[in-house]
């Protein structure tokens, strides 16, 4: 028995191993509806840009050209599947190593890989632009012609408009080889690349650089958490198992380096990883973010395994269980076999039903949506446009489309999981949300604030003076109180555990601040009588509904 698997494996090919790969996460997108998140991704494919508020804008380009064949689940994921295959293909083939089944087993072992192998999302074109990256940067080791020249610039292109973590790849291969930055042939490569790249910055100001005032200042996060560090940690584990990560990082830590593309592969990784375990120490790292490491990891890992009998012995003990709790994780995404509740499995089905119900308890009337995820999920299942209105939730696309405009005033069915009134969801696994009338929408989502000062160093016990401004191109007559809905200019003071201390509320109501103050007001407010850190929100807050995603918040320091 053992001479026949052994005779079998033998006639494994790459060739074979690509292509069970492509069956398994074909199968996985035709019958897996689609996550949030690509729902509102496949929004952008729709709107065609050079930016977005969240990503760069590859994403929206793979799932386009996949909607050119088809507009189903399948269509929507196709281009991205192919591209995670190819980025595969071509990491075995930077490994050297001729030992296909050791692969096979290392990539169905992988969480990370298998959860993201078959989903629209920007971590495909990342993960591909990366292996693409040090295919040429290999050959442009070995020979800086035109070729590998023209071929790094727009790789490096690719992993920019890709995600931006991408520059990290390119960063940290440069550390490796600062002798890089004495040829003028990279800085030719560099230059094409940021030539290729202008059109994204363009974008960027023309929106006033929102996509990176999100991700560097308003997401940014103040004050460490221990917490959040395990947790990264721990899911940087689970993420690239959850028990053949030992082995990865064995392999790795074992593994010698004999030339100068092996040292920009092991720099990557931990360069990669140290960079995400710092920012661990200030805010919440998603656990996707370090995706551009499984490419060197794997690349080291194939070579110290081939070397290594009883190190790939070992492997193969440890990877069989790791292999089937994902393939049952596969098969518990498509259809419920054990009567288990995960929340990241649960938001992959039961879609369709939620959609018909929101429609049906809807009234005929125009339907808006409480988040953005809520917004691309009833989009795409519904076919017509849903827009978002961003309350009591971060900024995003939606707020650049300026989607809920033409619904100003008007009497809209409101999806949300928090008013009490409302019809409920009776799918259980939307359970939390309901169908909301509202009379007459007010829509403060377009107003931009302004405040002064940005950062507040001072006393116990201080007055301070907060300059408050509200921005707008439309007339204030678009501000006014709707109905039963009143919206006024908030002033919060939360400690650093969040918890409010004090409000002041400006009386008058938006319009009029807008007509008779040009938007103008202070307020004056008394610094906490305790050392510490504290922040102040200004917000604009409409009753029942929340507060609007437009807002800022000013450190204040207390010496």
């Amino acid at each position: 028995m053992y001479n026949r698997i052994k005779t079998i494996a033998a006639r494994i090919r790459i060739s074979h191993v690509i292509i069970i790969w492509l069956l398994i996460n074909m199968v996985s997108s035709r019958f897996t509806l689609l996550y949030t998140d690509e729902t509102y991704y496949k929004l952008f494919s729709q709107q065609l840009a050079f930016g977005y508020f969240d990503h760069p804008p590859m994403v929206a380009l793979f799932i386009w050209v996949g909607s050119v064949f088809s507009n189903s689940e399948t269509g929507v994921r196709m281009v991205s599947v192919l591209a995670i295959a190819a980025a595969l293909y071509f990491c075995y083939k930077l490994s050297g190593v001729q030992k296909p089944v050791l692969f096979l087993v290392a990539i169905l072992s992988v969480f990370a890989l298998n959860l993201l192998g078959f989903m629209a999302l920007p971590d495909a074109p990342l993960l591909l632009f990366t292996v693409l990256f040090f295919v040429v940067y290999k050959s442009f080791l070995l020979k800086e012609n035109p070729k590998n020249i023209i071929l790094l610039g727009l790789v490096m292109a690719g992993l920019l408009y890709s995600k931006y973590h991408g520059i990290l790849v390119i960063l940290f291969t440069l550390a490796s080889n600062i002798r890089l930055l004495k040829s003028y042939k990279f800085w030719l490569a560099g230059f094409l690349g940021v030539l290729l790249f202008v059109p994204h910055m363009l974008w960027q100001y023309n929106n006033n650089f929102v996509t990176f005032s999100y991700h560097l200042v308003e997401r940014s996060a103040s004050g460490f958490k221990f917490s959040v560090t395990i947790e990264y940690i721990i899911g940087q584990i689970l993420f690239y198992g959850p028990f053949t990560a030992f082995f990865m990082y064995a392999a790795l830590l074992k593994y010698k380096v004999s030339d100068q593309f092996e040292k920009a592969l092991v720099l990557n990784i931990w360069g990669i990883i140290c960079f995400f375990f710092l920012s661990s120490l200030k805010g919440r790292v998603e656990v996707n973010w370090t995706l551009p490491v499984i490419v060197p990891l794997l690349i080291i890992f194939m070579k110290y395994a081939y070397a290594n009998t009883v190190f790939r012995k070992w492997f193969y003990i440890f990877a069989g269980p790791s292999v089937v709790l994902i393939l049952l994780f596969r098969i518990q995404m498509i259809y419920p076999v054990f009567r288990i509740r995960i929340s990241r499995i649960d938001d992959l089905r039961g879609q369709k039903e939620f959609v018909q119900e929101v429609i049906a308890k809807s009234e005929g009337l125009p339907i808006i949506a409480g988040s953005y995820q809520k917004a691309g999920l009833i989009s795409y299942y519904s076919g017509a446009f849903v827009p978002a209105i961003n309350l009591n939730g971060r900024r995003n696309q939606f707020n650049l489309w300026h989607a809920d405009d033409s619904l100003r005033f008007r009497k809209v069915a409101y999806v949300n999981s928090y008013l009490d009134k409302g019809k409920n969801i009776e799918n259980p696994l939307y359970s939390r949300n309901k169908v909301s009338i509202i009379d007459s929408l007010p829509v403060m989502a377009d107003l931009v604030i302004t405040a002064e000062p940005h950062k507040i160093h001072c006393e116990r016990n201080m007055e301070l003076v907060i300059k408050v401004m509200l921005n707008t191109t439309k007339s204030y007559n678009y501000y006014r109180d709707a109905g039963d809905y009143h919206t006024r200019l908030h002033a919060e003071l939360y400690n650093n555990k969040d918890s409010l201390l004090s409000e002041q509320i400006c009386s008058l109501p938006v319009n009029l601040l807008l007509k008779n103050n040009n938007g103008k007001y202070s307020f004056r407010i008394s610094s906490p009588g305790e050392k510490g850190r504290y922040k102040i929100l200004i917000a604009l807050q409409t009753t029942t509904l929340g507060t609007w995603s437009t807002k800022k918040v000013i450190d204040l320091i207390i010496n």
